[in-house]
């Protein structure tokens, strides 16, 4: 959303099989941050012209254990089969690139 309005949306059905709803939501969760990251460089670069700071990047996710997933980089007993590809997001979330709410 910028300043109410959608930007961006997709509807589509997911790369692999989800054996849980938290994992369903976190594969969601990283498809949305990379739209989102891709997003947001291009407002911090209009932003920049016009000599102001960009937004930060903010998801908001309402499933606890999908953000639990997010913050912990322990592999979770019930995520540990999910694919690797998908974990950079903790790494997004540490540095700060994203953040959840």
């Amino acid at each position: 959303m910028l300043l109410g309005a959608p930007v961006s949306w997709v509807s589509k059905k997911q790369p692999s099989v989800s054996l849980s709803t938290s994992e369903a939501e976190y594969i969601a969760l990283i498809l949305a941050i990379q739209e989102g990251k891709w997003i947001h460089r291009l407002l911090c670069d209009i932003m920049a012209a016009a000599n102001e700071d960009g937004p930060d990047l903010m998801v908001r996710e309402e499933n606890q254990s999908c953000i639990k997933m997010t913050k912990n980089p322990v592999n979770h007993g019930r995520a540990k089969h999910s694919d690797i590809k998908y974990h950079h997001i903790r790494d997004e979330v540490k540095r700060g690139e994203a953040k959840l709410e």
